[in-house]
C-alpha cells in the first residue's frame, strides 16, 4: 500500500467509497421510519439521508475506477479480458452470498454484469462518454418506465407482470440452471438493481473519472452540479406531493394512506411502486429505488456532491488524517460489503423498517449497527498496516494479472 499523501494518489475516493458502504450497511440494518405515538410517521436518519444515495454512489464509484483502472492501458483488448474476468469473479461472488440468508439484496452480479458492459466503452473519447453518460442517466428511466407499461399491456395487467416477472430474491446459483430467462430479466429490468438505468451510474463514474480530479476547480464542480441536482429533483417530487390529486393517484396505486406518503416516499420503506411504474403520476416521484428519473436524477448528483466533497476535504492535510479510517475501509470496499453481508446473515435483525418512538428494538439496531460499522473499518485499518490488499481486492488483482499475461 502507498501512503495515503502520496502524489497522485485519489484519497478522496477511497473515502467517499466507504461513505457508500457504510451507508448501505446503515440502510440495511436500520430502522429506515419512526411512528410517533399519534401514528404520523417521520423518517430515521438513516431513511432520510442514505437510501437510494449509498447504492447510487458505490456504483458512480465503480465507474471512475473503471477509468482509472484502464486509463493507462493502450492495449483495448487486455483491458476487456481483464474486465471481464473481474466480473465474472463478482458475479459468482454475488451468487453465493444469495445463500447467505442476510435478507439484504445482493448488489454484486449486477456490479459484474455493468461492468461487463462497462468495457466497451473504455475507448470512447471523453466527449463521447459524457455524451453517452448524460443521455443515459437522463433518458434510461423514462424509457424504462415505456417498456415497463407496456409490458404490463403485454401481460395481462400490471399484478402479473410484477409478480411473475421477478424474482423478488437476490439472485443465486439455482437461479441461473433453474430459470436464466427470469434471472436475466430481473437483472436488466424488474430485480433490486435494474442495469438499464444503474447502467447510467458507471456511466457518469466513467466520465468523472476522466476529469482531473486534483483540481479544486472539479471537485467545486461536481459537488455544486450534485447539491443542486438532488435538491432541484428531490424538491420537485415533495411539491408534486402536495397536490391533493396527485397524492390520491400514488395512494391509490401503492396502497399507501395519503397521510403516510411523505415519510413513505422518502425513505422507500413501506411503499412498493413497481405497480405505478410507468403511469404518469410515476414520473413525478423520487422514491428511493423506484427507478424513477427524479429518483435517478436526485441519486446520481448526490453521488457526484459526495465524490466532489471528499475530493476536495481530503486535499487538506489535517482532514485527511482524521478521516483516515474511512480511507482505509475504502480500500477494502469489496471484501468490507461480502463481511457484512456474512455476518448479516449469521445475526440477522428482528425488528420491521418502522418502529414505535421509544421502541427498545432502536438500542438494538443502534448496537448492531456500530458493531458492524467498527467491524469493516477495523479491517481497513489492520489491512492498510498490514502493507496488503484486502482479501477480494487481492483476488480481483490476480484474476486481472491472469487476464493481462493471457494475451502475452
Amino acid at each position: 500500500m502507498r501512503p495515503l499523501n502520496v502524489p497522485g494518489r485519489i484519497t478522496g475516493l477511497d473515502t467517499a467509497r466507504a461513505v457508500a458502504i457504510l451507508g448501505m450497511i446503515a440502510t440495511h440494518i436500520f430502522p429506515l421510519l419512526r411512528s410517533e405515538p399519534d401514528g404520523t410517521l417521520s423518517p430515521t436518519w438513516v431513511g432520510v439521508s442514505l437510501t437510494g444515495v449509498s447504492s447510487a454512489l458505490f456504483v458512480v464509484l465503480a465507474g471512475v475506477g473503471l477509468t482509472l483502472l484502464t486509463r493507462n492501458s493502450t492495449d483495448v483488448f487486455t483491458s476487456r479480458m481483464q474486465l471481464s474476468l473481474r466480473a465474472i469473479i463478482l458475479i459468482l461472488i454475488g451468487l453465493v452470498l444469495g445463500y447467505a440468508g442476510s435478507n439484504v439484496a445482493i448488489i454484486l452480479v449486477h456490479y459484474g454484469v455493468l461492468f461487463f458492459l462497462a468495457m466497451w466503452c473504455i475507448q470512447l473519447s471523453t466527449r463521447a462518454l459524457t455524451a453517452l453518460a448524460v443521455s443515459w442517466v437522463v433518458l434510461a428511466p423514462i424509457l424504462h418506465g415505456v417498456l415497463t407499461r407496456f409490458m404490463h399491456l403485454q401481460t395481462g395487467g400490471s399484478t402479473t407482470y410484477v409478480d411473475t416477472w421477478r424474482l423478488w430474491t437476490s439472485p443465486a446459483l439455482l437461479d441461473v440452471a433453474q430459470q436464466p430467462g427470469l434471472l436475466l430479466w430481473d437483472i436488466f429490468f424488474t430485480g433490486y438493481y435494474p442495469v438499464v438505468s444503474f447502467f447510467g451510474y458507471v456511466l457518469l463514474g466513467m466520465a468523472i473519472g476522466r476529469t482531473n480530479m486534483h483540481k479544486w476547480a472539479i471537485g467545486v464542480r461536481l459537488l455544486g452540479i450534485g447539491v443542486f441536482s438532488y435538491l432541484v429533483c428531490r424538491g420537485l417530487a415533495i411539491w408534486l406531493l402536495t397536490d391533493t390529486d396527485f397524492a390520491n393517484r400514488i395512494a391509490h396505486t401503492t396502497g399507501v394512506p395519503v397521510e403516510q406518503l411523505p415519510a413513505m416516499s422518502a425513505t422507500g420503506a413501506g411503499i412498493n411502486t413497481d405497480l405505478a411504474m410507468g403511469a404518469p403520476h410515476w414520473y413525478g416521484l423520487a422514491v428511493p429505488h423506484s427507478g424513477a428519473p427524479l429518483d435517478i436524477y436526485s441519486t446520481a448528483g448526490a453521488a457526484m456532491a459526495v465524490i466532489g466533497f471528499f475530493l476536495l476535504v481530503t486535499r487538506l492535510g489535517l482532514v485527511r488524517k482524521l478521516l483516515f479510517p474511512l480511507t482505509a475501509t475504502g480500500m477494502i470496499a469489496l471484501t468490507a460489503y461480502v463481511v457484512h453481508v456474512i455476518v448479516t446473515g449469521l445475526w440477522p435483525t428482528d425488528w420491521s423498517q418502522t418502529l414505535h418512538v421509544g421502541d427498545p428494538l432502536f438500542a438494538d439496531a443502534w448496537i448492531m449497527l456500530i458493531v458492524h460499522w467498527v467491524m469493516v473499518v477495523a479491517i481497513g485499518i489492520v489491512v492498510y498496516f498490514a502493507g496488503v490488499r484486502g482479501p477480494l481486492e487481492s483476488l480481483l488483482r490476480k484474476v486481472s494479472n491472469v487476464g493481462s499475461s493471457a494475451k502475452r
